[in-house]
């Protein structure tokens, strides 16, 4: 029962994933499994100092959690289920190295939470570098979507004579969008690969060890009414203890840890006398949790978040990032862009034009994994809004068409050292007929040769011209940061106009 649940959930989970484009049909429905993480608002609304709309989801799932212990873990989280399959597939005949011994490492993951929490207070996320929900994003996202797309598309070029022969032209000239996030997905593969690979150790080491979302869940599980209750008829085989999915059974085979359990029910449908079961109990005092979270421990992980907080922000003004990186559209101001942004790629992977791409440390260590615009794979598509729409936390402002345009993104610059026109003389309007706002325009330079100029008051930032730019490799014209309109709030309309800027379009374009 429990593993149809897990898949039926983990379809879910892939076929939201897929949905996760544009047009977007629903926001909420997209993001379901990201609001109802706990972890990721708390830290969006603690290090951003706003309010964050899944919060509210987010305590509905602590609250559960009190009632029913850690179901969401045993049952419902995508990222346990990809590791529990990977491991049934690699050590499920093998024996494990450890058995109960990592009981002592369990506090790890209290000591992981309270660095991201720490962290939070001093204005800056660290979520997205254990979040689990964040992680069985990027592998499907960053991963396993290209690399099924690219498996689509060998498998057509290999039919397409089949499909010519029996005159199916539609199949003969299909083809699958194969989206590129550079080594951002060996990343993930890895990432996933080192945490199966784990198991050999103990199964779920991840969520026994090492997850905070688990450690979190943990604190509101201790009250649960539902308790794991003994009968008289055990006979002490200790069956039970070893099937235990993350080892919350003691040795004495009657006591458990709450905290711990996920709720997955295998010793009671591995108890041969049927003396298990989980029933309402009033009783909040037996087996509570052991997180043997030391004082010790508790001011090491003070002094983690707050060393951890200063290195990331040492440098608050922005000042020595290379000048580089383009935020989506309605990306607020960068420093409450990186406290909020828990860097789960929803907004990379419903991009029409693959432009939007995960950062490496074009804007500091700070800056890892969020979405940077790359207007040489795509332009920002000025008739999508879809980044701002599918955030889960508020870090890109959700814009409407009609103020999307004066949400600056940067000013596109010719170099006239790549540009075709202005070095060899040749003929070329490909940027002139690609910008939808008339930012480009042509006078006589020095011995009455015309060549093109960009007015950046009409300049949108948009990389219509930087992706047509027909020079081999780094484009002739590229789109910079500079000028950018970010705000926490207010109308990008009135400010761009404040600025003397004029952002209308001069054509709607299709893609």
């Amino acid at each position: 029962m429990r593993r149809a649940v897990q898949l039926a959930l983990l379809a879910l989970f892939i076929y939201l994933l897929a949905l996760t484009r544009w047009p977007l049909s629903d926001a909420i429905l997209v993001n379901a499994f990201l609001v109802i993480d706990p972890l990721l608002s708390m830290q969006a609304a603690i290090a951003g100092r706003t309010w964050v709309s899944g919060l509210a989801y987010g305590f509905l799932m602590l609250g559960l959690a009190a009632i029913l212990g850690r179901f969401f873990c045993g049952w419902m989280c995508p990222f346990g289920t990809c590791l529990e399959l990977g491991d049934d597939l690699v050590f499920r005949k093998k024996k494990r190295k450890w058995r109960n011994h990592e009981r002592h490492l369990r506090y790890v993951k209290f000591i992981v939470l309270a660095v991201i929490m720490i962290a939070a207070i001093f204005g800056q996320g660290l979520a997205y570098l254990a979040d689990p929900i964040c992680w069985a994003t990027r592998l499907f996202t960053y991963a396993l979507w290209p690399m099924g797309a690219g498996i689509g598309n060998v498998g057509l070029d290999l039919l397409r004579p089949v499909f010519e022969y029996f005159g199916w032209m539609n199949l003969a000239r299909a083809t699958v969008e194969q989206p590129v996030f550079g080594s951002f997905g060996v990343v993930a593969i890895l990432f996933f690969v080192t945490l199966v690979w784990l198991g050999r150790y103990q199964r779920r080491f991840w969520c026994r060890v090492l997850c905070p979302l688990g450690a979190l869940l943990a604190l509101p599980a201790r009250f649960t009414i539902f308790h794991r209750t003994v009968g008289d008829a055990c006979d002490e085989d200790g069956k039970c203890r070893r099937v235990c999915e993350t080892g919350a059974i003691d040795e004495a085979f009657r006591e458990y840890d709450p905290g711990e359990c996920i709720q997955c029910q295998k010793c009671v449908s591995n108890c041969h006398v049927d003396a298990v079961k989980f029933a309402p109990t009033k009783s909040f005092a037996q087996s509570l949790p052991k997180t043997d979270m030391t004082r010790r421990r508790l001011i090491g992980a003070f002094g983690i978040g707050a060393v951890a907080s200063a290195w990331l922000g040492f440098n608050s003004k922005r000042t020595l990032i290379k000048d580089e990186a383009l935020r989506p559209p309605g990306a607020l101001p960068e420093n409450d862009f990186l406290a909020t942004c828990v860097r789960c790629g929803q907004c990379i992977k419903a991009c029409p034009t693959n432009c939007l791409q995960p950062c490496a440390f074009e804007t500091g260590a700070a800056g890892l994994m969020t979405p940077t615009a790359l207007m040489r794979l795509g332009p920002c598509d000025q008739n999508c809004n879809v980044c701002g729409q599918v955030c889960p936390t508020g870090a890109i402002r959700a814009l409407d068409f009609a103020e999307k345009p004066f949400a600056k993104i940067g000013n596109a610059v010719i170099e006239p050292g790549r540009c075709l026109v202005w070095e060899q003389g040749r003929l070329c309007l490909v940027c002139d007929e690609h910008c939808p706002y008339g930012a480009i325009y042509w006078k006589e330079v020095a011995g009455g040769a015309r060549r093109p100029f960009i007015n950046e008051n009409r300049c949108n930032g948009c990389g219509q011209c930087e992706e047509a730019c027909p020079v081999t490799g780094v484009a002739a014209v590229r789109v910079y940061p500079a000028g950018q309109i970010r705000l926490s709030e207010g109308s990008y309309e009135r400010e761009a106009a404040e600025r003397g800027l004029d952002l209308t379009r001069i054509e709607s374009i299709d893609y």
